[in-house]
């Protein structure tokens, strides 16, 4: 059994693979580590099973994205089993797992992946003394300091805020932790840096399909109190008329008050990921969708059709907000 955290453990599994050649990999979990490892199992040959305790892959993304992440996993042959809970391990006469039981079935492995989340680390500062934020990070503020004077933390460990729910999140990324910590480590030195919260950006690759999400989710933004007006619609990734055009995916989570777009997600091929940078920038700066749908994007043909499909989906969006009694297909 295997988790997949560090560097050492990453080899630990190679070597496992290496020398037991296993023929079946089975997930536990069906985020972001999962998915990426299901494409590295596949390419080692492995058959791959996914278990997941809810109904779509895909973490916090909404419906619309999670169903063409599984589309992509059947496509290439990755079993996906919902719902279902895991009760624990069979082990065979080697003291090997042989097998994932659940409330559903009995799933056969040769080796098994954990993947089923991160909580922060924070035993260290609780015997500081140092305060615990409601999110079960490290409570942090603008500097990267803790409750107690003197002490700053950084990365997975502490929680930061979200720029647009106001809330306090956990975040487990790379650049987030990056950045916190130059902010940390200045004001250790006695600068004076912020870091001012998050907007939850993040991309990931799915065997061909890229995957991106920023701001809130639709559901998530409902639950914070938001009337949200959501909308997805999907395009070609280039000109029409140019070679390799591929259909991309873009939602987004709108505001019906002020119109400020709350999140956005995207789903496709060819430079889909890139285009979450787009919407990411909107959400940073509270855009509305007006001023989305008139941004002068850059255009050719080998790159994206002549109106972009984030510019699609603003105005589409945008008429909605003007005509909510408008049909339009989601």
């Amino acid at each position: 059994m295997f988790r997949l955290k560090t560097l050492e453990e990453a080899i630990r599994l190679r070597t496992f693979i290496d020398r037991e050649k296993p023929r079946k990999a089975v997930s536990i979990g069906a985020g972001f580590i999962s998915l990426e490892m299901a494409e590295a199992f596949r390419g080692r040959g492995l058959r791959n099973a996914i278990i997941h305790n809810g109904t779509l892959p895909g973490g916090r993304l909404d419906p619309e994205i999670s169903r063409k992440i599984l589309e992509e996993l059947k496509a290439h042959g990755v079993e996906f089993i919902p719902d279902a809970t895991v009760k624990g391990l069979g082990v065979n006469g080697s003291d090997f797992v042989n097998e994932v039981v659940t409330d559903r079935q009995n799933v056969p492995a040769d080796l098994v992946l954990v993947s089923i989340g991160v909580v922060p680390d924070t035993d260290l500062a609780r015997q500081a003394g140092v305060t615990i934020g409601s999110s079960g990070g490290i409570a942090v503020n603008e500097r990267q300091e803790t409750s107690v004077p003197g002490i700053f933390a950084a990365g997975d460990c502490c929680e930061v805020l979200h720029r647009v729910g106001g809330h306090r999140v956990s975040v487990q990324l790379g650049d987030v932790a990056n950045k916190q910590g130059w902010v940390a480590g200045e004001n250790a030195a006695g600068g004076s840096a912020v870091f001012p919260g998050v907007i939850g950006s993040a991309q990931f690759k799915c065997f061909d399909l890229e995957i991106g999400q920023t701001g809130l989710g639709e559901k998530e933004a409902e639950r914070m109190g938001f009337s949200v007006l959501s909308r997805a619609i999907e395009d070609s990734s280039r000109a029409r008329i140019y070679p390799g055009a591929r259909p991309i995916l873009v939602k987004l989570i709108v505001d019906r008050v002020t119109h400020r777009i709350l999140g956005a997600q995207v789903a496709g091929k060819d430079g889909a990921a890139l285009r979450i940078n787009i919407l990411a920038v909107a959400v940073h700066q509270e855009m509305t969708v007006e001023e989305l749908a008139q941004l002068d994007l850059a255009y050719a043909p080998p790159f994206s059709p002549a109106i972009d499909p984030v510019l699609v989906a603003a105005r589409v969006a945008e008429k909605d907000l003007r005509n909510p009694s408008r049909k339009t297909p989601s």
